[in-house]
């Protein structure tokens, strides 16, 4: 042993030279002195125990016994110090010749010396103490503990370094020993099939495995889901086979401790499959909302994910469980392919998850929303300039128009604007055999955004200069006003360095709502129904919040998504379904309207009322019913937002 000044170490080494844990305090205390004095010279922090004084080595005694490393206790006329690590380490010797010989008992209480003091040990539950082990929380330093199994029976000693496994290992091989006899065999495999009627095969087939696989009786423990039943039955016949014996023999008390261990194993791994289960359906019902409108979430609304009882996902499995499962969806990929969840993000520090198979239609319903914005916005954001006899650079050439429509979509729709510029998109694009397919790349370059949108300049600029009084257009006159009236050029950069045309339209008419409310609110108060119109009114906006992005409206989601649902061929076959959807939902909300309470207005009933819509027997033919149901839920907020 190389030298050392540490108390606890020349205590264990010096245990081990006497073959005992229990060591004199006087002859420790010269042995001490002398180690120190043979060895100075190589450790000068020896020094401290040098000399006739034993203070410091009584310090650090004391100190030990504080932490419950050693028990000072006397015999006799003698003081001895008891090793808490020496003791852990002679009984940990003992597991280690059950394993190789399964007949030698379980160490228990009375196998503690004569003069061992009981403080040696730390009294713990059996199963308290077996669930720390197997979720491997127990204590660091070493720990002699000390765990009754039954009434009469001697406690079992437990030390702290020999795993959990080893011991369900042995005490599972201990009963397989005595399954091994004849009449034991067959007496318990009787009873096992006697007490499951219709069942017999299966108990044969569980007691069977179980006996004549010793090394493998562990992982079948553990692994096991519908035979807990048959493990707990076993373990019920043989407490109470053994437990009726009024003198214990040293193997009954081998099989009852053997038993009490199984029990809390059978207990630990059955509680362990139930939260497996729950996480594993918890982690289907996420993939299953991952497909739900509006297919982009990010790291935080997938902690906020609910089950259909509105309890939340997190929880159901850990924080750790859900990254693992993300970090599995998003590198898992065969062949080189795509992994099936895809990550795009907006900026640095903010980016969202979708489905691979969600990005074509995510990018079909959101380049449509955008277009009809993007046009009116810049049909009236070129109208006002004209009116000021100013140009801009998109209105003549196409390159700064396809500049502008990036700048556009950038402002209304960033979802688009981050998904385009994905390093994904390409084999997406290229992979994808959708109705309706758009091939978004030519010559291994994006198309125009202006092809995507399907918008010409020159339709926008002849839309914004048809509006303009007709003295705009008269050639000359035009040109002599133009001279007179336009701003000065600082003025017009000014004006153009603002928001985008787009931002500017969609604030425009947000701020135009929220006048609109304000009035309402102002006509219904003192009026009871008004008032409760009022409070509903505030709730859909609410809810309005939580379904529509703030870069998009409640009309462009609701239209979005009728495309989605509503894939009847024909314009007319396209309006009659969606005219029969729309009344029937009006009229499922004119019935509850009677008994909505306005504080009960959330985003939760809300879905349920979509729930109940969407699987009635009517709407049961629309295929696509994420799209549907979220449709119903927007349809819902609207009509309660524009209740008169």
């Amino acid at each position: 042993m190389a030298t050392t000044a540490n108390i606890l170490t020349l205590l264990k080494f010096y245990a081990s030279k006497q073959k005992s844990p229990m060591v004199d305090y006087d002859e420790f205390a010269d042995y001490i002195r002398r180690y120190a004095g043979h060895h100075l010279e190589e450790n000068p922090d020896l020094v401290k125990y040098m000399g006739a004084s034993s203070q410091t080595l009584d310090t650090e005694i004391s100190e030990l016994t504080a932490n419950h490393q050693v028990i000072v206790a006397p015999v006799g006329n003698k003081d001895f110090i008891h090793v808490v690590p020496s003791y852990v380490e002679q009984f940990a010797n003992s597991y280690k010749l059950i394993d190789a010989n399964i007949a030698v008992p379980f160490p228990n209480f009375n196998d503690l010396g004569k003069h061992t003091p009981h403080e040696i040990v730390t009294t713990k539950p059996l199963a308290e103490l077996l669930y720390s082990m197997l979720e491997g929380t127990q204590d660091a330093e070493p720990v002699l503990y000390s765990s009754a199994v039954a009434k009469g029976i001697p406690a079992l000693l437990v030390p702290s370094t020999v795993p959990a496994t080893t011991i369900v290992n042995l005490a599972l091989r201990k009963i397989q020993n005595i399954m091994h006899k004849d009449e034991v065999h067959d007496y318990f495999l009787k009873k096992l099939t006697i007490s499951n009627p219709g069942k017999e095969i299966s108990a044969k087939n569980f007691f069977k495995k179980f006996c004549s696989k010793a090394d493998e009786a562990l992982e079948f423990l553990s692994n096991t889901g519908e035979t807990f039943y048959y493990w707990s039955q076993l373990c019920y016949f043989l407490r109470q086979d053994y437990i009726k014996v009024k003198d214990f023999t040293p193997e009954d008390i081998n099989i009852l401790q053997s038993v009490g261990i199984l029990e809390v194993a059978t207990s630990y791994y059955k509680t362990k499959a139930t939260e497996r289960q729950q996480r594993d359906a918890a982690l289907k019902i996420l993939e299953l909302q991952l497909n739900q409108p509006p297919y982009y979430y990010n790291h935080s609304d997938i902690k906020d994910f609910k089950d259909s009882n509105g309890a939340p996902l997190l929880g159901q499995y850990s924080e750790e469980d859900l990254n693992a499962h993300l970090k599995h969806m998003t590198q898992d990929s065969s062949d080189g392919e795509l992994p099936p969840l895809l990550i795009f993000r907006i900026t640095e520090n903010e980016g969202y998850f979708i489905l691979k198979e969600k990005v074509m239609p995510l990018i079909m319903r959101l380049t449509s929303d955008a277009r009809v914005l993007v046009r009116e916005s810049l049909i009236k954001s070129w109208y006002k300039i004209m009116r000021e006899w100013d140009t801009l650079p998109e209105m003549k050439d196409n390159a700064a128009f396809e500049r502008c429509l990036s700048k556009e979509i950038q402002s209304c729709a960033p979802i688009l604007h981050a998904i385009l510029g994905a390093s994904f998109l390409p084999v997406i694009s290229l992979e994808d055999h959708t109705p309706g397919h758009i091939n978004l790349y030519r010559n291994e370059a994006l198309i125009p955004l202006s092809e995507l949108l399907m918008l010409s300049r020159a339709e926008i600029y002849i839309d914004a200069r048809i509006k303009l009084p007709f003295w705009y257009t008269i050639p000359g006159i035009s040109w002599i006003i133009s001279l007179l009236a336009r701003p000065p050029k600082n003025k017009r950069n000014k004006a153009r360095n603002g928001k985008s045309a787009t931002a500017a339209l969609m604030e425009e008419k947000r701020h135009k709502e929220e006048e609109k409310e304000r009035e309402l609110d102002v006509k219904d108060r003192g009026d009871a129904s008004k008032n409760r119109k009022r409070q509903l009114r505030k709730a859909a906006g609410e809810a309005e919040k939580l379904l529509v992005p703030s870069s998009s409206s409640l009309d462009r989601e609701l239209e979005g998504y009728l495309h989605e649902w509503n894939d009847r061929i024909g314009k007319q076959n396209f309006d009659d379904l969606t005219q029969d959807v729309n009344s029937l939902i009006r009229d499922y909300l004119r019935k509850v309207m009677r008994s909505l309470k306005t504080e009960n207005f959330s985003m939760e009933r809300i879905s349920s009322l979509a729930d109940s819509l969407v699987e009635s027997p009517v709407m049961l033919k629309i295929h696509n019913h994420p799209a549907l149901k979220r449709y119903v839920e927007l349809y819902l907020v609207k009509l309660v937002k524009n209740l008169p």
